[in-house]
């Protein structure tokens, strides 16, 4: 069985982040918590629990929505403001316990192509605020998942940012309606009449 040397649980982004810039320290950063154990690679010595560093707020223009990269899955599902499609994808996710427990931050970190959230945020194309210790920057989301490590590169995703006006489609195959999708398309026409489409379940 797996031995950790070390668990930290920082009260500040800066405080995770001097954790994470140890290159001779093999570090995993823990949000919800709800994939990490499974899929813990055994080179990892250190956990860094990130439940203590804030990051939960939601911010709503008239256009735009930001999310904090801890807000829980289930806080944008009960989150009335938000884009409804966006709402019900959340609530794909998994049960209650789950979504009370898994973090935005997370999904985006995880990149499953099965997430039909995943999904939704691309069509409300999304971009994603990454901290690291020489500073911030953003990324469209197809450029971070295009390369999620070298997106983080030691940093930490602080924010997802996205758009909330236009009119949405999805539709899904699936076992059973509680199931990830075997096959699923979601698509946003935004006011300008540009069209985006993301999919789950294709090459």
């Amino acid at each position: 069985m797996q031995q950790l040397k070390s668990y930290h649980r920082p009260d500040s982004v800066e405080a995770a982040l001097s954790l994470l810039d140890r290159p001779d320290v093999k570090t995993a950063v823990i949000g919800g918590g709800t994939s990490l154990v499974a899929t813990l690679p055994e080179e990892v010595e250190e956990v860094v629990d990130l439940q203590a560093v804030g990051l939960t707020a939601v911010v709503h223009t008239p256009d735009r929505m930001t999310i904090g990269a801890m807000v829980r899955l289930q806080s944008l599902v009960a989150d009335k403001e938000a884009p409804e499609l966006l709402r019900r994808m959340a609530h794909r996710e998994g049960p209650n316990t789950f979504r009370n427990a898994a973090s935005l931050g997370g999904v985006l970190v995880d990149a499953n192509s099965e997430s039909e959230l995943l999904a939704a945020l691309l069509v409300f194309e999304a971009v994603v605020s990454v901290q690291t210790s020489a500073g911030g920057r953003q990324k469209t989301l197809p450029d971070f998942l295009a390369d999620v490590a070298g997106s983080l590169d030691g940093g930490l995703v602080t924010a997802v940012s996205l758009k909330k006006s236009g009119q949405t489609a999805h539709a899904r195959v699936a076992r059973t309606p509680q199931d990830k999708p075997i096959v699923a398309a979601l698509a946003r026409k935004a006011e300008n009449g540009d069209v985006l489409l993301a999919l789950c379940g294709v090459g």
